[in-house]
């Protein structure tokens, strides 16, 4: 049983990290995949290791990355509105002319020069400004950034456990495609034995010339449906190393999966359901972006408050002119900002911000009714897949043993209908047992493919427990 905590708690937690889970990235490189020529060794990938192999070098999980990142930035961006900030300038200014007058204090000596304005000015400015957030408006916003950059790293989460199902999807579907190949080979197999068999017939005078050729057109339909089988190959072959961001020329070695599921699919609907309202990271991301739209209520409301901020100026210039030149001076302003009258401005935004609550709340049952929905779709879809499988098995065991009898039959020359065609019956009996192989390898991975989307479904691939752009595990508890 997995241990519950309230969801509020969960994102007030993640809403204090400070440090973050994945560091800047390099610059991005732009080469292509897959380049012409290339012969790329063959890889042997277990289910497992093919997941592996697509979160790490998964390109839509490093854009969502990249969306986390920006988040981030945002995040700072509303906290340095209430950093202290120092800033510096240096000017110089060149006039056209500058003024001055002389004074003549002594007979017998030259007269003073005054400089009253400098032709050439130099001047150095040095600015500090510390904000008092005394109505909390800075405080609101960095809250309201603080839980979109959660929603952003929930979207991760919904990307990731995507991704994880559509690569398990794409390696059942080239298991499939192999075993389809092998039904076909089989197929052929068994038809060119027709023909040895026919020709034999024929040369012995017991058999006709519709025989020959009837097991040949066998053989030739037979070798089609190889070509098509061996062309799903490399088609679902294709379709995996997109996802797994692979050289489309890099061949797959492929594991088949045996032995039970590592986790059970929930025994029940309800479960299912209960299990997908407290992982889903979209139920989540649905919580946090109420709580943004909540603090821009806040902030909404508090734009028309008073506003406090202090700064501090120094100013040295070195050419300043006059009778008694200060080079030097400094001022220290305390602003208090009272706003009287708004036209109405801060009721409006507190409607529009009100009304976001609403839309995120109702967007909320929304996402709810519509993991429900894709809860339920996929909990069917397993038990028809399971119920197939069933029926599938049962159905190959009858028509191998049907194909055997008429394998029989057909090399003694009689048939189990008076007056039919041997080869016609055994013809019949190979169609009926490609189907039934057909049939279920489909219900079988069909199973596998199901069991994937449910578990996508609760949510099961969305948290991995390490450091992430996205949250390291679902919260606990109800989000109703």
């Amino acid at each position: 049983m997995r241990r519950r905590r309230t969801a509020a708690s969960v994102i007030a937690l993640a809403a204090t990290l400070s440090a973050p889970a994945w560091g800047q990235a390099g610059q991005i490189q732009t080469t292509p995949t897959t380049r012409p020529g290339s012969t790329p060794p063959p890889m042997r990938l277990t289910l497992d290791e093919a997941v592996a192999h697509a979160l790490a070098s998964s390109k839509t999980l490093a854009t969502a990355a990249e969306a986390v990142q920006r988040a981030r930035g945002v995040v700072g961006e509303a906290r340095s509105a209430g950093s202290p900030a120092l800033n510096s300038n240096v000017t110089f200014t060149h006039l056209d002319q500058g003024s001055s007058f002389s004074i003549q204090t002594d007979p017998n000596s030259p007269p003073v020069t005054v400089p009253i304005v400098r032709q050439n000015q130099k001047a150095i400015d040095v600015s500090a400004v510390l904000p008092i957030d005394i109505a909390g408006q800075i405080g609101a916003a960095v809250q309201a950034a603080q839980f979109q950059e959660i929603a952003t790293r929930l979207d991760y989460n919904r990307a990731r456990n995507q991704l994880v199902l559509d690569v398990k999807s794409g390696y059942y579907d080239l298991l499939r495609a192999r075993a389809f190949v092998d039904v076909a080979e089989q197929a052929l197999r068994n038809a060119q034995d027709r023909v040895t068999t026919a020709e034999a017939t024929l040369r012995a005078g017991t058999g006709t010339r519709f025989d020959v050729l009837r097991a040949q057109t066998d053989v030739a339909n037979a070798q089609q449906t190889l070509i098509s089988a061996r062309n799903a190959v490399n088609l679902a072959t294709a379709t995996l190393n997109n996802l797994l961001s692979l050289d489309q020329n890099t061949p797959i070695q492929t594991v088949e999966a045996t032995g039970a599921p590592t986790e059970p699919a929930a025994s029940t609907f309800d479960a299912a359901v209960a299990e997908a309202y407290q992982t889903r990271p979209e139920v989540y991301q649905a919580d946090a972006q109420i709580r943004a739209a909540e603090r821009g209520v806040v902030l909404a409301q508090r734009s028309v408050v008073p506003t406090l901020g202090v700064s501090w100026a120094f100013q040295y210039s070195p050419d300043a002119g006059g009778f008694a030149p200060k080079e030097t001076s400094w001022a220290a302003v305390a602003r208090l900002s009272l706003p009287l009258f708004d036209g109405g401005l801060a009721k409006a935004r507190t409607r529009e911000a009100r009304a976001d609550v609403n839309t995120a709340r109702i967007a909320k049952q929304q996402t709810l009714d519509a993991v429900a929905l894709d809860v339920r779709q996929n909990y069917l879809a397993l038990a028809e897949a399971q119920e197939r499988l069933n029926v599938a098995d049962a159905a190959l065991t009858q028509a191998e043993e049907q194909y055997r009898l008429a394998q029989v039959r057909f090399k003694a020359g009689v048939t189990a209908v008076p007056g039919g065609s041997p080869l016609l019956e055994i013809s019949d009996a190979q169609t009926a047992l490609t189907q039934a192989q057909t049939n279920q390898v489909n219900a079988r991975y069909d199973v596998q493919n199901a069991r994937a989307r449910l578990d996508r479904a609760v949510g099961r691939y969305a948290f991995n427990g390490a450091a992430a752009p996205g949250l390291p595990a679902p919260a606990d508890g109800g989000n109703q």
